[in-house]
């Protein structure tokens, strides 16, 4: 039976004519559905191409096209919208479901989704110093992050690269990369699995890698705010440098697992600036715990299309800190991004 009604879904959608998307001040544009990336549907009009429309100003879709919605394994069929809810029903269920558009992470044409359709976004953020005269400085710093989403997969690789030197003195580097695969297994709920590699001497870390995995939920997230939050483990492997003139025993590596919470939030505010800011806390398993707390916070503002200026406050506390290290760390930055 199954198969059966796959087939009459494909059927009707090849005999059918072009859907309609209708927006709040009243176009219509004829065509079909290409796939919803980030804040924007992509549509393939029959008259202009391909267009992409911001989610809130969709009042209506209509698609005779099976399409896939979000963490569904089946094709589903797209019945209207009420207001910003999408109202679909799938194969494998009776249940009439809603979904408002501007949460829907995944709407693609079911044909596209097997033959593995993807979307893929990234950023570029780069600052530096460079004085001479009193002061003699050379700082730099450059960060980048790509995404690309897969039907129910979400593949996320970045990495840092900073250089800095004061007064002539060796330059210190520190860098990470890492990367993250994210399995959305319902509309607001992901499995998450992560790895992390760097070095940064400044806090006594000669190298470090870290492998986590748990569970996320998307409490809310629409043009203008989101919330998630993360839960789960992490092992933590690290190596020390040695500190000078050190008296007694030192642990040059450490290996241990943690719990690991972390919470990721943003909010558009008026004229176009954005408020980000994201924490994450590490409780260590062992018997003389000890935890950690990485937090950044900052605004983001267009300049041109696609290139932001942002400020941010990266703030660490370690209780526990190497020796000769402080355990607190702060650094502000003023940068430049360039978005796609």
């Amino acid at each position: 039976m199954k198969p059966f009604v796959i087939l009459l879904w494909i059927l009707a959608s090849a005999c059918a004519q072009a859907g309609v998307v209708e927006l709040n001040n009243g176009d219509r544009l004829e065509g079909e559905l290409v796939r919803v990336d980030g804040e924007h549907l992509i549509w393939k009009s029959t008259n202009f191409g391909e267009q992409w429309l911001k989610k809130n100003n969709i009042k209506n879709i209509q698609s005779s096209k099976p399409l896939k919605i979000n963490g569904s394994k089946a094709a589903c069929v797209l019945k209207q919208m009420d207001a910003d809810d999408l109202v679909y029903q799938c194969e494998n269920s009776s249940r009439i479901k809603r979904k408002s558009i501007l949460t829907v992470k995944t709407l693609v044409p079911y044909e596209d989704y097997k033959k593995g359709a993807y979307v893929h976004r990234g950023k570029l953020n780069l600052w530096g110093a460079y004085s001479r005269g009193n002061e003699v400085r050379d700082e730099w710093n450059i960060q980048s992050e790509m995404e690309f989403r897969r039907g129910d997969f979400r593949h996320v690789v970045g990495g840092e690269f900073a250089r800095a030197s004061w007064n002539y003195s060796p330059a210190q580097e520190r860098w990470n990369s890492r990367y993250s695969l994210d399995w959305f297994l319902a509309d607001q709920w992901f499995w998450y699995n992560s790895a992390l590699a760097g070095s940064e001497p400044n806090r006594g870390m000669a190298n470090y890698r870290s492998l986590g995995t748990g569970a996320g939920y998307q409490f809310f997230e629409n043009l203008n705010q989101a919330l998630s939050l993360k839960t789960g483990a992490a092992y933590m492997d690290e190596r020390y440098t040695l500190p000078a003139n050190l008296e007694g025993e030192f642990a040059t590596e450490d290996e241990f697992m943690a719990v690991r919470v972390a919470t990721d939030f943003r909010y558009r505010l008026p004229w176009g600036v954005g408020f980000f800011h994201n924490n994450e806390v590490l409780q260590s398993t062992e018997d003389k715990p000890n935890w950690r707390l990485k937090t950044t916070t900052g605004f983001s503002s267009m300049i041109l299309k696609r290139i932001y200026s942002e400020f941010k406050i990266d703030y660490w506390r370690d209780n526990e800190p190497q020796p000769t290290r402080k355990d607190k760390d702060t650094r502000m930055s003023l940068g430049v991004s360039y978005k796609w």
